[in-house]
């Protein structure tokens, strides 16, 4: 009988942050990537494997000759490029678009620098796989992918290479690794057992190594493998790469076992744990899409050179943020303090270039009248908009003696514009800083102007109604509201005619679970079996250990005294726990104060009546330690399934017993039935990713609060129980949420809705220079790129990395295939492209003088 083939992969993983900040991780990718040039040196018939960008990066900057000893190596066939992408990223939390920028910038960097790009991806270490990347890792150019979690023994998966499929129908090759990423220098101890998994599979890869902190290849363990080959003849071992490997073992698989869908869960405390980095990732996502859009326009239309450096400092940002001990929330605090920095420069230079866009798209508009405050709103997406904006703005210098000045809003075609005034965001009782809100109609792409202006001194003040159930009851045409005046809660949210409500009474309330002190794994410690906890998570109690309620008045005074309590004599506070703060023709602001032990929530529901919008803005303040917040939702009828957005994506999810932990993106949705006719409830975020669902019950995840970077602590050392122990996300944290309901889920519907409300419309006061005097109130880049078909949307507008092209990047939100015509300004011609179901695609669109030319590319901007 022949000996069956191993393929020993050498590598080290190396975190870059973990229970180390990063300066100590490059230090070490020096280090290990020294260790493995000398060893690859010393032995021939070595090979060693290693991934990510960053630690090249790190090595060509700070060791110049070890890198050039490095592009030898490769150049020998001694160091093999793998992965392929940037780093090992968190593949849940991390948006669609940004997994495919990791494997862009990880091709332009491996290609340029190595001449080299791999096959097959690998994350060895991130904490599942989301519903969608296989369309990601095929469109990237990968072939096969390689992953560790969910763990053997956790997660029912086929030994060896299967086929993943995800629900556009893409697949790819896919392989668990069962004896995991790593031996640590125990072959010899671990190899009989690891490779007793793979008895089925015909050719087995062995992954070794010493990582986590770097590491890599050993002598001791080197000449241990040697041995173990000797002492058993019935195993051929090969130094090898994962490329050679799947080239080898499927040639002698006719036919994979098949996987559909995401690969679920694994530490699931992970989709909550350390939020702020979270939200602070979320919002660089979103401010990079309309940062890189409008840059595009400029570029495209030729008001602007297009900002490439400043973009790429600003993604690398972003993509190093996404490692997975950073945004899953597993490292230590100064891991969270730099994380928090590095998202913040990423937002500082995004902002800098979105302005220096805007800016040369309306600095020819004319300067308008000398009394005009003209404010210009761009639409950064693909699809008409109808918005209410906010937007605060200084009146002119004449209104600094004006005491209630009546604002007013002209529109871009001179028409006066419905709009509400507001509370500016400062706390001051001057009135020459006026905030605004207004529904504003933009087409895609739409830059229009908008003047403020006042006509005199006689503004009326709104007259605020006095908390009731009548004045907290609420009719829009998309749906129906009661809030609670006893409890501050919502008890009846119905769709347009419908009688029934489709959530319970004291929907959205906050509440805490007990949690485990784990920063990785979320469920209650009383559900578990012993401390050591691994990646598979005890289940939540049947209940919550507490709940928030309506404060007292006392409770509100204490926590934000109002300007009567601290500057009029009173005999009685005049806090309340539940307000009235604003109310008008478009919106009512309804704000509520809740209280549980040591912490406190502010909260303000915003009913659009204009634009039928309903929102809740929360303001947590987390004093609660080793405990889970959600907002509980009960659910007013019979739920079939869940379904979140995820990669570019959405998965469907069945409602489980006991609120198992499930990861989203930006919305969730709860579909079912009442009265016989379908039914949805759809939650959007601005920073959740986790959720759980019952037949009963929609949990949305807030935060926890676990220690930092807390795992297998034994409650018997008195060194480790002896020190004050800080919690993770204490202190204030500002969380939006959007809530639509209907019949019918619509998922392109509420994708767009989601879009447009992490990324909005984009406001900006701006005096145009003087001398250009003709007004052109709706620019040219209006419907600059335009589809035909509201089921397929633009996802990604961007240059080109090479070749100066125009990225267009689409997305089918049907399970049907979709032929579409796709127009780019300011020429005619008409694009046909086809997208499969759910699927992705990309078209390089360049001028040829006066005409189009065009192609369709893969998601790296490769000709397909």
């Amino acid at each position: 009988m022949a000996a069956k083939r191993i393929h020993l992969v050498c590598n080290a993983h190396l975190d870059p942050v973990w229970l180390w900040h990063w300066e100590d991780g490059l230090t070490e990718a020096l280090s290990t990537y020294r260790t493995a040039a000398d060893f690859c040196e010393a032995n021939a018939e070595f090979v060693f494997n290693h991934n990510e960008v960053i630690l090249y990066r790190w090595a060509q900057e700070y060791e110049p000759q070890l890198f050039k000893r490095i592009q030898r190596l490769v150049q020998k066939g001694q160091w093999e490029i793998s992965g392929g992408a940037y780093l090992q990223p968190d593949v849940n939390n991390t948006s669609g678009e940004s997994h495919i920028r990791q494997f862009l910038l990880g091709r332009e960097y491996f290609e340029k620098t190595f001449g080299r790009y791999p096959r097959t991806a690998y994350n060895f270490d991130p904490f599942g796989h989301g519903e969608g990347f296989p369309q990601i890792l095929a469109g990237c150019g990968m072939e096969r992918y390689v992953f560790c979690r969910p763990d053997y023994g956790t997660y029912e998966l086929p030994a060896g290479p299967f086929t993943w499929r995800d629900r556009s129908g893409t697949e790819i090759v896919a392989r668990r690794s069962n004896d995991h990423y790593l031996t640590n220098g125990k072959f010899a101890e671990w190899g009989p057992d690891r490779l007793d998994r793979f008895g089925t599979e015909p050719v087995s890869m062995i992954l070794w190594g010493i990582g986590n902190h770097g590491g890599g290849p050993s002598r001791d363990e080197y000449r241990a493998i040697k041995a173990y080959a000797r002492q058993h003849p019935e195993y051929e071992f090969v130094e090898s790469t994962i490329d050679r490997f799947f080239d080898d073992v499927l040639k002698q698989m006719d036919q994979l076992p098949l996987v559909q869908g995401e690969i679920q869960n694994s530490f699931p405390g992970c989709y909550t744990s350390m939020s702020r980095v979270k939200r602070g990732h979320r919002e660089a996502e979103s401010l990079m899409a309309s940062t890189e859009r409008l840059a595009t326009l400029a570029w495209w239309w030729g008001t602007a050179t297009y900002p490439e450096k400043a973009l790429e400092i600003a993604w690398r940002d972003i993509l190093f943020s996404e490692f997975h001990d950073i945004l899953p929330g597993s490292g230590i605090p100064s891991a969270e303090r730099d994380s928090v920095q590095m998202l913040g420069h990423a937002r500082e230079i995004l902002r800098r270039e979105r302005l220096r866009s805007l800016q040369s798209l309306i600095s020819r508009d004319g300067d308008g009248g000398r009394d005009e405050v003209p404010v210009f709103i761009a639409n950064p997406h693909g699809f008409a908009v109808r918005q209410q904006v906010e937007f605060e703005v200084q009146l002119n210098s004449n209104a600094w003696a004006v005491s209630n000045p009546e604002v007013r809003l002209r529109g871009p075609k001179g028409e006066d514009v419905p709009c509400q005034r507001l509370l500016t965001e400062a706390s001051c009782g001057d009135n020459w800083r006026v905030r605004l809100a207004a529904t504003v109609d933009l087409q895609p792409w739409e830059v229009s102007r908008f003047d403020e202006y006042y006509i005199n001194d006689k503004g009326k003040a709104p007259r605020l109604p006095q908390v009731s159930a009548r004045s907290l009851s609420f009719k829009t045409k998309t749906f129906a509201l009661k809030i609670n005046p006893r409890t501050g809660l919502i008890d009846h949210l119905s769709a347009p005619g419908a009688r029934r409500s489709l959530v319970g009474k004291s929907a959205f309330q906050p509440a805490c679970w007990a949690d485990m002190d784990h920063s990785w794994t979320s469920g209650s410690p009383r559900q578990a079996k012993s401390h050591h906890i691994g990646s598979v998570s005890p289940p939540w109690d049947r209940a919550p250990a507490e709940r928030f309620r309506l404060a007292t008045r006392e409770q509100v005074a204490e926590l934000s005294p109002p300007p009567a309590d601290k500057w009029k004599p009173a005999s009685t506070t005049v806090a309340r726990p539940i307000n009235i703060i604003e109310h008008g023709a478009l919106r009512t602001v309804v704000e509520a104060v809740f209280v549980c032990g040591a912490s406190a929530l502010a909260r303000q529901y915003v009913i659009g009546h204009s634009d039928s919008s309903l929102e809740i803005r929360d303001r947590l303040f987390n004093n609660h330690r080793d405990t889970m917040i959600k907002l509980m939702v009960p659910l007013g009828f019979e739920v079939t399934d869940g379904v979140a957005e995820t990669l570019y994506s959405a998965a469907d999810r069945r409602p489980t017993r006991r609120h198992e932990e499930h990861t989203n993106q930006r919305w969730v949705a709860v579909r079912g039935k009442q009265a016989d006719s379908p039914v949805h409830l759809a939650v959007l975020n601005t920073g959740s990713f986790g959720h759980s669902l019952t037949e009963s019950e929609l949990g949305l995840n807030v935060v926890r609060a676990p220690a930092y970077s807390s795992f297998n602590l034994n409650p018997d050392d008195e060194r480790a129980n002896a020190r004050f122990i800080p919690r993770q996300d204490q202190g204030e944290h500002e969380l939006s949420w959007q809530v639509m309901v209907g019949g019918r889920f619509n998922e392109p519907k509420v994708s767009r809705a989601a879009q447009v409300f992490n990324t909005p419309p984009v406001w900006q006061v701006y005096y145009p220079q003087a001398e250009h005097v003709e007004r052109q109130r709706r620019l040219q880049v209006s419907d600059t790129v335009s589809v035909d078909d509201d089921q397929v949307q633009v996802v990604a507008l961007k240059r080109s990395e090479k070749g100066g092209q125009l990225i267009v990047r689409l997305q089918n939100t049907s399970a049907r295939e979709r032929h579409v015509s796709l127009r780019v300004k300011p020429f005619r011609r008409k694009i046909k492209v086809r997208i499969g179901r759910y699927g992705l695609t990309t078209v390089a669109v360049k001028r040829g003088g006066k005409k189009l030319v065009w192609r369709e590319a893969d998601l790296v901007e490769r000709r397909r």
